[in-house]
């Protein structure tokens, strides 16, 4: 029995017993009651010696919490025994993997610790750390709102204690610390605050601080630092120091698509809100930047989908950069680069178009036509483009394409403006066919009867001609 009697370390201890230390201990504190070293009792030093370290020594970690429980039932309320019990009984869950029992036993542990002072100091902030990484870890895990609030604020509490006696910190646990506020910061995530919406902007600052603090204790921060930084940047809305961070990791990580990506979004985001507030230079001069940095990303090989080449040719249409959008889409619709839909087509034509270059907006067109063959759409936006530059004859050929591949999205349209070129060319047995198929479709009756009944007149007239002259 000597083993549990002597002044001994916990570490010794737990290894007597067969556990894995996850809970060191350098020295036992003194009893403040009794001026001397706490012991363990004969009982419980039994128990220990001839009951749990069999079970632990065989892996039976039910059979080991039952000898707990056992020894717990026996143990004088505040005593020494029930003390280092309960840090037994965590470390077992931990072999465990039973985080919640594990949590329940530690926070025991130092409910008596807390007003007998066994444990040694270390041990004690150790077992107070494990409380709020254990805490965090299931908060962060629960899908219960007010569950999930209450073990952050459990963790925060048990944080800021260990905190108070830290003399130092390492990176991780800086880390720890600039993370556990993050997530309190969150919408929801305060007992009492359950139902408000929004982040807690002060405890998100906090969380920036322990960032920097952890970030400027390591000479080669970890890349979850800079995201971490990066996340509180934008939910604090200081996107520019975002931006300036971001600008800093591509120059050091030039092959890392997300933190291009990441630049870029930044960039369009100081955009819309530089807009919004009515600032047009700075707008512009911002998603210039997003345009800049796409491309700067195409140069090391990345952001080069054909999403990401749409999107450098969508922020050079806002920019009004009619010139420089169209040649990027027409190069990347030609060599695949950008996805071949009829949508991009027709912004390219009507891009050209824009720009009074009708010829390249058919020749867009006509390149969309085979790929779409069966799109009478495609050769109605064909036929107007013609019909725009006085070129009726070559309309008419288009729109005769149009009909036979069966129409447009409206076909009253279509088929008033057949009528109508045909009507010009003076093809009036085309353009009444027209007219009267227009007529079909009640948006277009009015305008198709009139025009049904126009073009009748005139094949009247050509009639009673012809009869005349013979």
């Amino acid at each position: 029995m000597a083993l549990f009697r002597t002044n001994i370390c916990l570490k010794a201890l737990l290894a007597a017993v067969g556990l894995g230390v996850a809970l060191s201990a350098p020295g036992l504190a003194e009893n403040e009651k009794e001026g001397q070293q706490a012991q363990v009792s004969e009982e419980i030093g039994d128990l220990l010696n001839n009951s749990l370290r069999p079970a632990n020594e065989a892996n039976n970690w039910d059979k080991a919490l039952s000898i707990i429980k056992e020894g717990l039932a026996k143990a004088a309320p505040g005593s020494y025994d029930e003390a280092l019990l309960y840090q037994i009984q965590a470390q077992t869950y931990f072999q465990k993997n039973d985080q919640i029992n594990a949590l329940n036993a530690l926070e025991r542990g130092l409910a008596v610790d807390d007003k007998h002072h066994y444990y040694p100091e270390k041990t004690r902030q150790e077992m107070r750390y494990f409380v709020a990484q254990i805490s965090f870890n299931e908060g962060s895990t629960t899908k219960d709102p007010q569950r999930q609030a209450e073990l952050y604020h459990k963790a925060s509490q048990a944080l800021e204690v260990w905190m108070k006696d830290a003399k130092n910190f390492t990176t991780d646990q800086l880390y720890f610390i600039s993370l556990l506020y993050f997530y309190q910061a969150q919408p929801s995530t305060e007992p009492t605050h359950a139902k408000e919406k929004g982040t807690n902007l002060p405890l998100m600052e906090k969380a920036l601080l322990w960032t920097e603090k952890s970030l400027r204790s390591t000479v080669r921060p970890r890349e979850n630092l800079y995201q971490l930084k990066l996340a509180e940047l934008f939910q604090l809305g200081r996107f520019k120091e975002g931006a300036e961070l971001l600008e800093l990791l591509v120059r050091q990580k030039p092959d890392s698509r997300n933190f291009w990506q990441q630049l870029t979004n930044t960039y369009l985001q100081l955009g819309i809100a530089a807009a919004d507030k009515h600032e047009d230079q700075a707008a512009f001069s911002y998603n210039l930047r997003a345009a800049l940095t796409i491309e700067r990303a195409q140069q090391h090989g990345l952001s080069t989908t054909p999403k990401d080449n749409y999107n450098l040719v969508s922020i050079y249409f806002n920019l009004a950069e009619y010139g420089e959008a169209c040649q990027l889409l027409d190069r990347g619709l030609q060599n695949n680069t950008i996805e071949r839909t009829r949508a991009n087509y027709e912004l390219l034509a009507n891009s050209y178009q824009q720009m009074h270059r009708e010829f390249k907006a058919i020749n867009s067109l006509e390149e969309a036509a085979k790929i779409f063959p069966t799109s009478g759409q495609i050769e109605y936006q064909i036929a107007q483009i013609y019909f725009t530059i006085d070129k009726v004859k070559e309309a008419f050929t288009h729109m005769k394409a149009c009909i036979a591949k069966g129409g447009t999205e409206k076909p009253h349209i279509a088929w008033l403006f057949y009528a109508y070129l045909a009507l010009d060319l003076k093809e009036y047995d085309e353009a009444l066919k027209a007219a009267t198929k227009a007529a079909e479709y009640p948006e277009a009756k009015k305008e198709a009867k009139q025009m049904e009944e126009a073009i009748k007149a005139t094949l009247q007239d050509r009639e009673n001609r012809l009869q005349a002259e013979s």
